[in-house]
């Protein structure tokens, strides 16, 4: 029986690793944070207290609570201990299985025999990964969507052989933590999100590729348009709104089978970035960007994000 969550290890201090831990300790979690570049492990305890202040000034945090937070979040040296009394270990390491299985086996070694060990994976198989344990009925992906502090979806996906009662108690947690949470029933690369999202992406290249228009331009297009709809639903629900009263039936027959279809065996469906579609990409949003740093685009984006998790989460 999978016992009551109270304590979290995140194993790997870069982006999705401390926003998780941020996460979880703003959420009344203790957790433990290995990293093992100790001066990645530094920066990465930074950007806890980074993250926390930025919550405070935007009113998601009192100065208590962001006090209380970074209490709870602690810097340990080596994996071992940071696993040793947890109830669920947070692997948010690099995307490699060779790399992944190596923290798993060490968690499965060193952690409680009944701890959750979850991945952070965006696309790998844990079907794979939990061959490196002695518990794969406890093996799971929690796939984050970044920055996991902010954006609320989150793809809880099962291997072969994870129970039932693993997939419930991590639909819990991360419910806890204020997430949408859902479930991928059958393993496929890149779960739900990814997946759509490089089709997406690889027709937003080829329109680029083939003059269509500009990087900046198909950017605006899907952020100013689809993209504006997709915050407040998906696909399915926005083409059933948009069959009328006779909903999605009418929108199949009438504008599916003619205008969509037409589309589909006009688009593209290579498999590869080519290095001249690299450098047209890489100019074009170098071009978008103009003078604008990293962390004023990043800071721009989680500003807007909270206001509208605000508006349409009620955070």
């Amino acid at each position: 029986m999978t016992s009551e969550i109270r304590k979290v290890a995140v194993i790997g201090a870069g982006t999705i690793g401390t926003s998780w831990a941020t996460l979880y300790a703003m959420k009344g979690y203790d957790v433990n944070v290995y990293e093992k570049i100790p001066e990645q492990s530094a920066r990465g305890m930074e950007t806890v207290r980074s993250n926390l202040a930025f919550l405070k000034e935007k009113g998601m945090l009192s100065q208590a609570e962001m006090t209380q937070s970074l209490e709870r979040v602690k810097e340990l040296a080596e994996l071992p201990e940071a696993v040793e009394d947890v109830d669920y270990v947070q692997e948010s390491v690099v995307e490699d299985y060779d790399v992944k299985k190596s923290v798993f086996s060490q968690a499965d070694k060193f952690s409680p025999g009944d701890a959750i060990l979850a991945s952070s994976s965006s696309g790998l198989k844990m079907t794979e990964i939990q061959q490196a344990t002695a518990r794969p009925e406890k093996c799971i992906i929690a796939h984050p969507w970044n920055p996991p502090l902010l954006v609320p979806l989150v793809e809880i996906v099962p291997g072969e052989k994870t129970s039932r009662e693993t997939v419930d108690a991590t639909l819990r947690l991360q419910e806890s933590l204020g997430k949408v949470a859902v479930v991928v029933n059958k393993e496929v690369l890149g779960y739900i999100g990814n997946r759509l999202a490089a089709v997406l992406w690889r027709e937003a290249i080829d329109l680029v590729q083939k003059g269509v228009a500009t990087v900046e331009d198909v950017d605006k297009a899907i952020c100013a348009g689809p993209g504006i709809r997709w915050a407040l639903m998906g696909q399915h629900l926005l083409y059933h709104l948009g069959g009328g009263p006779q909903g999605m039936s009418y929108f199949i027959d009438h504008i599916g089978r003619t205008t969509f279809e037409a589309i589909w065996r006009d688009a593209a469906t290579w498999t590869s970035i080519t290095d001249g579609m690299k450098s047209t990409l890489v100019n074009g949003v170098e071009s978008e960007v103009g003078q604008r740093e990293m962390g004023d685009l990043i800071r721009w984006r989680d500003d807007r994000l909270i206001k509208l998790l605000k508006d349409i989460y009620d955070r």
